[in-house]
């Protein structure tokens, strides 16, 4: 095993030991890892100035590596975008996170982002500097001889070293959540929206530096297979489902027969319309994985003094806020707690506090549209749909979502049938919108 302490030096110079605690985190494009390391007080920068200069303390921290030569199982378009978040995120601690914190909103904004003490990448032969993260058509780098890629990919990926967010510092995870802890998150998202907007120099940036079209499920990111094949996955999908319970009686309704070939017909209007130019008057930076297992809450929620914490900045770009809102609600919120005006209390929660944020730091009254606001989250919703269909339920059945009911990182559309059968009966009404709006145009 590696020897890390050249790269926990970074964070704690005196550093004497360190071990691995826990299991780690093993997901599909990272490895993560608690590190608990023992360091003198008189050298590092110690916590605590009231400890013996010679005493050894104890500091918990959490590495996030990436190693290129782990991911050869994958196609070169899957790879490569393993790669490009390695190097969005990265680039999102060195060189965005310290003009975010310069601003006026920088402190309420430093509460809800983990200190980064060190991150680092190396992709050099397998992604150029100025190569965009959506090129996704770039030519395999990657030699026909398994020898030479071995030797092309050792060293190459990259880490970061951030503070440890752990349930001994006071935080938690959990999927699905509850609607006032949705609440925070989304809360907490519009002031890393509100940092940005109408920041042009500093979207840019973000375009020229992270990406011209932030989130995961992105259709510049995905696999072009996975919209050729939208409409057999559908077929897939309801065939599996239609039939199974009342809640899927939604199947058999005429319009969501052909709710697989309706999202491919219109599958890149609505993208287009959900990708802004980073000058365009409601772009902004948004985080491009909202899930809420991308959010630590506080244990306590009653302590005012601690305030949810944003993690995994791999897939920030530019976009409209209303997308990471959009994925948040469907990913983590069970449909119960958004019926009766649990959604729209949601959205207008969110909507107040970027309001109020982007308000502060212009120093003068600033609103968004309502209309404007609710025609971004429908074409949010539509859009993840799009994702969620082409990506995961060509192959989903009952007992596919039965078995992966407890995973907290999968979406509940994934997993739990009524919340699936509820979000294909709302983007069905908002295909309908936009299918005349796309006619009109």
């Amino acid at each position: 095993m590696d020897d890390l302490k050249p790269i926990l030096k970074h964070a704690l110079p005196s550093i004497i030991s360190y071990e691995h605690v826990g299991d780690g985190v093993k997901q599909a494009n990272a490895e993560g890892s608690r590190i608990l390391s023992r360091h003198s007080s008189s050298v590092s920068e110690s916590y605590d100035d009231e400890c013996d200069k010679d005493a050894v303390l104890e500091t918990e921290l959490f590495l996030k590596r990436v190693a290129a030569n782990a991911y050869t199982h994958k196609k070169w378009a899957d790879m490569r975008r393993t790669l490009v978040y390695l190097r969005t995120e990265v680039r999102f601690y060195n060189e965005i996170v310290p003009l975010l914190l310069s601003s006026s909103n920088g402190e309420s904004l430093r509460r809800q982002i983990p200190k980064c003490y060190h991150a680092t990448y190396d992709l050099s032969g397998l992604i150029g500097e100025e190569s965009s993260a959506t090129d996704v058509n770039q030519p395999s780098p990657l030699p026909q001889e398994e020898t030479q890629i071995e030797d092309l990919l050792a060293e190459k990926g990259g880490h970061m070293l951030l503070e440890s967010l752990s349930p001994s510092h006071g935080y938690f995870q959990d999927s699905p959540i509850t609607r006032q802890q949705s609440l925070a998150c989304l809360k907490a998202v519009a002031e890393l929206h509100a940092s940005a907007y109408g920041d042009r120099t500093l979207l840019q940036q973000v375009n020229e530096k992270l990406s011209p079209a932030g989130g995961s499920y992105h259709l510049q990111f995905r696999n072009p297979i996975e919209l050729q094949n939208m409409v057999n996955s559908w077929e897939q999908f309801r065939g599996h489902f239609v039939g199974l319970n009342d809640k899927t009686k939604i199947l058999e309704k005429e319009s969501v027969v052909m709710l697989g070939q309706r999202v491919f017909d219109i599958a890149e209007y609505v993208s287009n319309e959900l990708t802004p130019k980073w000058d365009a008057e409601y772009a902004t930076l948004v985080h491009g994985d909202y899930k809420a297992m991308n959010v630590f809450l506080p244990s306590d929620g009653s302590d005012d003094s601690k305030s949810p914490i944003m993690i995994d900045f791999s897939c920030t770009g530019i976009g409209y806020g209303m997308s990471d809102v959009g994925m948040h609600i469907v990913h983590a919120v069970l449909p119960q707690d958004l019926e009766n005006g649990g959604e729209e209390e949601l959205l207008e929660g969110y909507l107040t506090a970027l309001e109020e944020a982007v308000s502060r730091r212009k120093g003068q009254r600033w609103s968004y549209d309502r209309t404007v606001a609710m025609r971004h989250y429908q074409l949010a919703c539509i859009d993840y749909l799009r994702f969620i269909l082409g990506r995961f339920w060509r192959s989903a059945t009952p007992a596919s979502f039965e078995k992966k009911k407890g995973s907290k990182n999968t979406t509940l559309i994934n997993r739990n049938v009524e919340a699936a059968m509820a979000f294909i009966e709302k983007v069905d009404a908002y295909l309908e919108v936009f299918e005349k709006e796309k006619s009109w145009a």
